[in-house]
């Protein structure tokens, strides 16, 4: 006996054809930072209240004795949030080719999960002030290191393509210290790290495959 399979499958011109092509309107991880701020800003003294000044600022310190003099005032007085690593999440790096879409079966290139590292650092001269300041973000961020759209407070990236920001905290041995402020070319101030995970990319093109409608077997006696 021979068993013979037929596949009938549909194919859009007899070919694989892009049908989507989705674009990032937004930066995902430039806006998953500056949320992170602006949370920071907005309820670091009270949840149920926002705060009358900026408490941080984005900015690089590595370039903090070379900016000007407005805006090295500016990161010497607040607390500065500084961007040191882009990591992406092993752990989920083996994703699906193939997104369903109906009866379609498209193609793309897996997402790509990152994690951010942020340091939040102050430089203020009073070092008794500085410590404070480190002191209420570690404060903030151990109340609440998960945001989502429903609990955000301020305006959530979900355009941008986030879903979820968890933040937790990332602790440096003195070695590890010593390199990260080596590479940064600054002096040590206080300072704490946080892992922000898991940032969500993809830009990848759609292609639609051949998909299977039918199938048909017959059987065959010799």
């Amino acid at each position: 006996m021979l068993l013979q399979t037929r596949f009938w499958h549909q194919r859009p011109n007899g070919c694989a054809v892009c049908v989507c092509e989705p674009t990032l309107h937004f930066p995902m991880i430039a806006k998953t930072v500056e949320y992170i701020c602006k949370e920071l800003n907005f309820r670091y003294d009270d949840p149920a209240t926002a705060s009358l000044q900026d408490f941080a600022v984005l900015g690089n310190v590595a370039r903090l004795d070379t900016d000007t003099d407005a805006s090295q005032a500016e990161m010497v007085r607040n607390v500065v949030m500084t961007l040191v690593n882009i990591e992406e999440e092993k752990t989920l790096k083996n994703g699906s080719h193939y997104v369903q879409n109906g009866d379609t079966l498209s193609k793309r290139n897996p997402t790509i999960f990152l994690n951010l590292y942020v340091m939040f650092s102050c430089a203020d001269s009073n070092h008794l002030e500085a410590l404070k300041k480190i002191s209420r973000v570690a404060l903030f961020f151990q109340r609440k290191n998960v945001f989502t759209r429903e609990n955000a407070a301020a305006p959530f990236p979900a355009e941008a393509g986030v879903e979820k920001i968890i933040l937790d905290l990332f602790t440096l041995n003195f070695e590890q210290i010593n390199h990260l402020w080596g590479i940064l070319g600054g002096k040590y101030s206080p300072s704490v790290l946080y892992k922000v995970r898991i940032v969500a990319v993809q830009n990848a093109l759609l292609e639609e495959t051949a998909t299977v409608q039918d199938i048909e077997t017959q059987s065959n006696a010799n």
